[in-house]
């Protein structure tokens, strides 16, 4: 999963791929990708500021299982580059949880499911659970597009 997006899955020469997008009414974006930091920005190198787990996947792929906590709040971009900016080596990584947007289980649990119904049959679960005490927003969007170029066969995906 993560071929090209979150929990993102795709045919062996990708030209039929999925992931799902979030959208939680208060980020600026639709939460299509893993947000990270490029080597000049993080204090330990390249690293994925996100929370998210490989929960279960069988060796012939037939079942997959994933788990993404998504903030009830906006995803704080800025906030971990900057921070991240300010530390050298000799300090700790600046990390989502450490930024509070999880406090009181403000968030949601994020599962996705992928199980084979024959080689060619692929059925989809998205199931999202409100962690916090208070309603939020979430808005689930399941994508399918073409990573392989020259693929004009398919929808485009906008970027």
């Amino acid at each position: 999963m993560g071929e090209d997006g979150i929990a993102g899955i795709s045919d062996e020469k990708q030209l039929l791929c999925t992931s799902l997008a979030l959208w939680n009414g208060k980020d600026p974006i639709l939460k299509e990708r893993l947000f990270g930091l490029t080597n000049g920005e993080g204090n330990h190198g390249e690293d994925v500021k996100e929370l998210y787990y490989y929960l279960d996947n069988v060796p012939t792929h037939s079942y997959q299982q994933y788990l993404y906590k998504y903030p009830h709040e906006a995803f704080p971009y800025n906030w971990l580059v900057e921070e991240n900016g300010r530390r050298n080596k000799q300090h700790p990584e600046f990390e989502l949880t450490d930024t509070g947007i999880f406090a009181d289980g403000r968030y949601f649990d994020v599962f996705v499911e992928y199980a084979k119904g024959g080689p060619d049959d692929i059925c989809m679960l998205y199931t999202a659970y409100n962690r916090g005490r208070e309603d939020a927003d979430i808005h689930l969007i399941p994508q399918l597009f073409s990573a392989t170029p020259g693929a004009d066969h398919l929808p485009r995906r906008s970027r």
